[in-house]
């Protein structure tokens, strides 16, 4: 069951940011498993058993779900371990384009949790508006409620100039987005190391459920 995150996931990250190498994540390998790793997969199942209740096809593997320690060695510019983690339960398409998919992130900076459209390109932003112009009563509706629960900020590079200045306010909001996400962010607070932080990110989950399902379905 998971309980938050605790001193070991403090102590691990200073270490790492102090000195970013794999004989500093040998030597730290118990604040790793105690306060990154067993923390993460506990949390892993309690979302999938969540999501399970929400859409199957965001369901997947530990391996694909939960970050590794370690960078990318072809990327990491000197830095093999990650100072940051992540859970994400995504839509995997064949392009890697466009992938819908639920988030928690954290780092010393602080966490953050939502949805997010990844690899978004142009013609991704394009089906959701004509999806949401050739469904503008569903749509509103479902942006309505998502903007009265305010539990995460709509984020995403706007149009200078108005678009869609005919349409509905609320639905010319999203409309004139050249990218989505919604997200909320705190720094590492209290919340962060107990149970709360679950219930949190769920009921920011439930509160955006249906603009998932509504991109899931412009997006197919």
């Amino acid at each position: 069951m998971f309980q938050g995150f605790n001193d070991s996931t403090i102590k691990y990250f200073e270490a790492i940011k102090q000195e970013n190498s794999k004989s500093i994540f040998t030597e730290n390998n118990i604040y790793y498993l105690e306060g990154v790793k067993y923390p993460l997969e506990q949390l892993y199942y309690e979302l999938y058993d969540y999501f399970g209740g929400l859409d199957t096809d965001l369901l997947s593997s530990e391996r694909r779900c939960i970050s590794s320690a370690y960078n990318d060695a072809r990327f990491c510019n000197g830095k093999p371990m990650k100072e940051y983690f992540y859970i994400r339960f995504k839509l995997n398409r064949a392009s890697k384009k466009n992938e819908v998919g639920f988030f928690f992130d954290a780092s010393l900076d602080g966490y953050k949790f939502g949805l997010n459209i990844y690899h978004m390109n142009a013609g991704g932003m394009e089906k959701i508006r004509q999806y949401m112009l050739c469904n503008k009563r569903n749509s509103t509706k479902i942006i309505k409620e998502f903007n009265e629960a305010n539990l995460l900020d709509v984020r995403g590079e706007k149009y200078v100039k108005s678009c869609y200045p005919n349409e509905n306010k609320v639905l010319r909001e999203w409309l004139e987005h050249k990218t989505l996400s919604y997200i909320h962010e705190e720094s590492l607070n209290q919340t962060f190391y107990d149970r709360k932080l679950l219930n949190t990110v769920l009921c920011a989950f439930d509160s955006v459920k249906n603009v998932y399902m509504m991109l899931k379905e412009a997006l197919a």
